[in-house]
């Protein structure tokens, strides 16, 4: 058990201190060696949980992402307004890393790759809805509201989250229904 306890306390550290040095700067700008001087760890520590920088980013966003994608999307696949709110309440909770994440410093692919998640759900819901729309038309409506919900999402943790998720879901779906309400 206290194996277990002390990796657990390691990988944080390491998490907490590489996403110090993203926050000031670029992946390709972190060594493994800054990580470790600032984790206060050696550097076969380091090795033996990551391979490099890049790997713990993938980690770190790979988490996130299963977080999104197993609490959100799996639960909620035919509910797109709730998938919505349920992402903006665990990127709320996750504040300090998605803060980190979606800055100029951070992988601009990830939220982009996250928010894609429910793509087949969401464009199987709009056929439906929408019987008279071609298969591209509703491709182009998911690319739309895909980099704007990005956008937003971004906006929203640059200005520091005064929002809260719930808040944010009511100006998403507001947005939405007053774009739908136009295309009627």
């Amino acid at each position: 058990m206290k194996t277990d306890a002390r990796v657990r306390y390691t990988k944080k550290v390491i998490r907490e201190s590489f996403l110090g040095l993203l926050e000031a700067k670029p992946i390709m700008g972190i060594s493994v060696k800054e990580i470790c001087e600032l984790a206060q760890i050696n550097r076969a520590t380091f090795y033996s949980h990551y391979r490099s920088p890049y790997d713990l980013l993938e980690r770190i966003e790979n988490e996130l992402f299963e977080d999104l994608s197993s609490e959100v999307i799996a639960k909620y696949e035919n509910d797109i307004d709730t998938i919505v709110k349920k992402a903006f309440e665990i990127i709320g909770k996750n504040y300090d890393l998605c803060r980190v994440l979606f800055s100029e410093n951070g992988d601009k692919q990830f939220l982009n790759r996250a928010m894609s998640v429910s793509r087949k759900a969401t464009i199987a819901l709009w056929q439906a809805k929408y019987p008279d729309a071609s298969k591209q038309q509703i491709e182009f409506l998911f690319a739309f509201v895909l980099h704007g919900a990005v956008a937003v999402i971004e906006q929203w943790v640059r200005i520091g989250m005064k929002e809260t998720p719930f808040e944010l879901g009511v100006i998403a779906d507001k947005v939405s229904q007053i774009w739908l309400r136009k295309k009627k």
